[in-house]
């Protein structure tokens, strides 16, 4: 029997499982990290590619040893109306860093429903986001070819259940990541919502069941009823909710502290700019300040009566590509609060010293919005089932967020009939992707 495919392409994470016919298994497609891939690729200035962990690696290592930044006037080759009455236009240019080793791309699922159509220039390649997104999809069908000796020509890929965008989201991503995959090798591409994946990796009981996808970028629903005839999927539903915010607001409120986030000084009560607060909490955005300027002018601030203690930390964060650990440390605390009711962040690197005791009352109180919006999404799904909340049976929880207790405390309050169960956190929705049958529940 040919084996099936399928493919989680992620905002956060990808990853990849195969069906033999007898049973299902998920690839260790990542080489340091193992089934768990981060969605995020390297280009180096040779035209080289890295994908997942080995992407973050060198690209972490190739800007530590390069020192500062760069950055050159680049002109654009097109003229702009001007404010100035003097002028009727002038030439749009840029300031960019031309001696960069190489151009990072992370979360490019998250653009794949814009209306811009726009080309990147990498290092004189014109590429489109589907070259980007395929550069990824081949690394994936590569590692198949190695680790289950074929390399697949059908794949069944999972999309959220509503892509992010304005009016025409939906069609515009899913041409696009089909473009993409085709671009990659694959020949017959099919797409599966991702919640309803994990309901058939589940194999969710007789009666009416809701899952419940939380993932690092989104929370995507499905309402599935068990019967006689199969599975039948009567709502879905999904948004820009995912458990990377979590981390953010706990990053916020730790660690942006100890690096200046809060500081005031001198008689006008001066601060930082809101664009380097912002940075703190991205790590890519952290590290594309590493420029001679702004450090310079980190030390003025510190000549101006700025906290020298919290500007030599965030000098430090900049400077020696720390960003990534940081989100890392705290992310990681994040995920120790769904075990216990406090944890000690500890980070120290450099100037960056940081020791807070966060507990899990503080943590529910910083995610307060992101609750808001999943009793929304969830009061959504019932609306478009037109069930009441004692109709779901079993909730079936799978991506990594949603083992925060104060969220499934939620969804009890919502849902207080149901019992739960869990599925594999991180791979579910690839799981389901390739099982048989998987394809026909989606379509009825």
């Amino acid at each position: 029997m040919a084996m099936r495919f399928g493919l989680d392409f992620g905002t956060s994470n990808t990853s990849l499982a195969v069906n033999d016919g007898s049973s299902t298994r998920v690839l260790p497609i990542d080489r340091l990290v193992g089934e768990t891939m981060p969605t995020v690729l390297y280009i180096r200035r040779d035209g080289s590619a890295l994908v997942g962990r080995e992407a973050i690696d060198a690209y972490l290592e190739d800007n530590r040893t390069r020192g500062p930044l760069k950055r050159e006037i680049k002109m654009l080759g097109i003229r702009l109306p001007s404010t100035d009455w003097t002028h009727k236009s002038l030439e749009a240019y840029i300031l960019t860093d031309t001696s960069a080793p190489g151009r990072l791309f992370q979360a490019l699922k998250t653009f794949l429903g814009d209306p811009l159509d726009a080309r990147t220039n990498v290092f004189g390649d014109a590429k489109g986001l589907e070259d980007l997104i395929a550069l990824i999809l081949a690394h994936v069908r590569a590692r198949a070819k190695e680790l289950a000796g074929e390399s697949p020509d059908a794949i069944t890929l999972g999309r959220p259940v509503r892509f992010i965008g304005s009016a025409g989201a939906d069609d515009r991503a899913t041409t696009r990541l089909r473009a993409a995959a085709e671009l990659a090798g694959f020949r017959e591409i099919s797409f599966v919502a991702e919640p309803i994946a994990a309901a058939h990796a589940a194999d969710v009981r007789a009666g009416t069941s809701l899952v419940f996808d939380f993932g690092g970028g989104t929370l995507d629903l499905a309402i599935v009823r068990r019967d006689a005839t199969g599975l039948v999927v009567l709502a879905t539903a999904g948004g820009p909710i995912g458990g990377d915010r979590a981390t953010e607001y706990l990053i916020d409120d730790t660690v942006s502290p100890s690096l200046g986030a809060r500081a005031v000084w001198g008689p006008k009560q001066l601060r930082l700019p809101r664009y380097i607060v912002n940075a703190l909490r991205d790590w890519h955005a952290l590290s594309a300040l590493n420029e001679k300027p702004l450090l310079e002018a980190l030390d003025d601030l510190v000549r101006a009566g700025a906290p020298r203690r919290e500007l030599t930390a965030l000098r430090s964060a900049i400077e020696l590509q720390l960003g990534y650990e940081i989100f890392g440390a705290v992310d990681g605390t994040k995920c120790e609060l769904s075990a216990v009711g406090a944890a000690i962040l500890s980070y120290h690197h450099a100037a960056v010293d940081v020791d807070a005791r966060v507990t899990r009352g503080r943590f529910e109180k910083l995610i307060a919005p992101l609750l808001v919006e999943i009793e929304a999404l969830i009061a959504e799904a019932l609306g478009a089932a037109n069930l009441p909340p004692e109709e779901i049976a079993e909730v079936v929880y799978t991506g990594g967020s949603s083992a925060i207790p104060v969220v499934r405390a939620l969804v009890h309050r919502l849902l207080p009939a149901a019992t739960v169960r869990d599925t594999a956190a991180f791979t579910s929705v690839a799981a389901g992707l390739a099982m048989p049958g998987v394809k026909e529940a989606a379509t009825v």
